[in-house]
């Protein structure tokens, strides 16, 4: 034994003295740290429940370990104060406690073929107390980074989805008040919000950029529809006054139509397609239909009225173009000839008899019920030219 190696044993134990002060701090601060308070076991599920199975097995160790280790340090203490100056039995014993494998870190018993006659019923294993340090600062390396990852998971994942998970509140209790089932967007941000509280490391691989961006977007058209659904619930009276009375100005049109298709079939020869069916009757049944509906039935009814007035609308309007347009080209018509019979007068080509020979012709198709608007049209052609050279034959076309 030398002054030397007591002392070194002494510094050794003072070292270790200091490792167990910041050991203990690091382990009171783990165990309430909050990846670990609030992911144990018993309160997480999953992938996250699985690990901490096995992450509490760990620190159930690190704990029992860090005993083991005080337990060391206290008998070297004792025996360091046996005497002011310690002596070779007190040197020895220290380092058989700091230096040497007097650890012990299992026990089990030899089963007798093992053992022999003369071999010992239990093999124990000892490790210094060194190797215990480093198996416990492997121990707490795992649980801590488990710990810290659940917690990061779980703040950044609340922290991206906070507002949409508000708004996802919101909307439930906008949607409950129009007793709807929530819709699937909801059900997915709460499953969101389920997995940062009980399994965040569900959530490890996935993006939450662009989860939270394609779940922002199937929020923006659910709140779109469920806005709509609540204007509808507080203006129903209104809406539904509105669509009679547009169903009733499709009827209107549906009579205006039928006049101008009248008049038309009787003032010009033209085959007109049939008038558009009356819609009228069918619009004004569904839009009674929609008062015994839900909100969302209503919605959708009163959405797909609109269309079908929209489409009934359109196409009576073309009909009565198409029948109103007979007419004008009729009136066009006979503006144009009175246009030509002054220019020929202006000629000197009015007593001419080929042009009034087209004259008579032209008046007699578009003075006369119906009016073949096609004869008209090309009569009108010949008498312009015979204003622009006159002889011309017109090949004694007449009406």
């Amino acid at each position: 034994m030398t002054d030397n190696e007591a002392g070194e044993l002494a510094r050794a134990l003072d070292r270790h003295q200091v490792d167990a002060t910041a050991m203990a701090n690091a382990l009171v601060e783990l165990d309430g740290h909050p990846g670990h308070r609030l992911f144990t076991s018993t309160l997480s599920s999953g992938i996250t429940a699985e690990r901490w199975a096995a992450a509490e097995v760990t620190f159930a160790g690190l704990w029992r370990d860090f005993d083991t280790y005080r337990a060391v340090l206290d008998e070297a203490e004792r025996v360091r104060g046996r005497r002011s100056k310690p002596g070779p039995a007190e040197v020895a014993e220290l380092r058989r406690l700091l230096v040497e494998p007097s650890v012990e870190v299992s026990r089990r018993a030899v089963p007798l073929p093992e053992r022999g006659l003369t071999g010992a019923a239990e093999q124990i294993e000892s490790i210094t107390l060194a190797a215990l340090t480093a198996r416990m600062h492997d121990g707490y390396r795992q649980v801590s980074e488990l710990a810290v990852r659940c917690d990061e998971l779980n703040s950044t994942t609340l922290k991206t989805f906070g507002p949409l998970l508000e708004q996802a509140r919101k909307l439930a209790e906008d949607s409950a008040v129009l007793e709807l089932e929530p819709a699937p967007v909801v059900r997915r941000v709460r499953e969101i919000e389920q997995l940062a509280g009980n399994d965040p490391l569900a959530l490890a691989d996935r993006s939450l950029d662009d989860t939270l961006a394609r779940l922002t977007a199937e929020f923006a058209e659910e709140r779109a529809r469920v806005d709509r659904m609540l204007v509808l619930r507080e203006r129903w009276e209104q809406v539904r006054t509105e669509l009679v009375d547009s169903t009733r100005a499709l009827a209107d049109l549906r009579v205006a139509t039928a006049d101008d298709y009248a008049a038309a079939a009787e003032r010009v020869v033209a085959g007109l397609p049939a008038l558009p069916a009356d819609r009228a009757p069918q619009l004004q049944a569904a839009i009674a239909r929609l008062d015994g509906l839900g909100w969302a039935k209503r919605d959708a009814g009163a959405v797909e009225v609109r269309r079908d007035l929209a489409a009934a609308d359109a196409e009576l309007r073309a009909a009565r173009q198409l029948a109103t347009g007979l007419l004008e080209r009729r009136e066009e018509l006979r503006g144009r000839f009175g246009a030509y019979r002054a220019r020929a007068v202006r000629l000197g080509l009015a007593e001419d008899a080929a042009v009034m020979a087209v004259a008579e012709r032209i008046k007699a198709t578009l003075w006369r019920r119906p009016s073949d608007l096609a004869a008209a049209t090309r009569d009108l052609g010949d008498f312009r030219r015979l204003l622009v050279e006159p002889g011309t034959d017109t090949g004694g076309r007449s009406a």
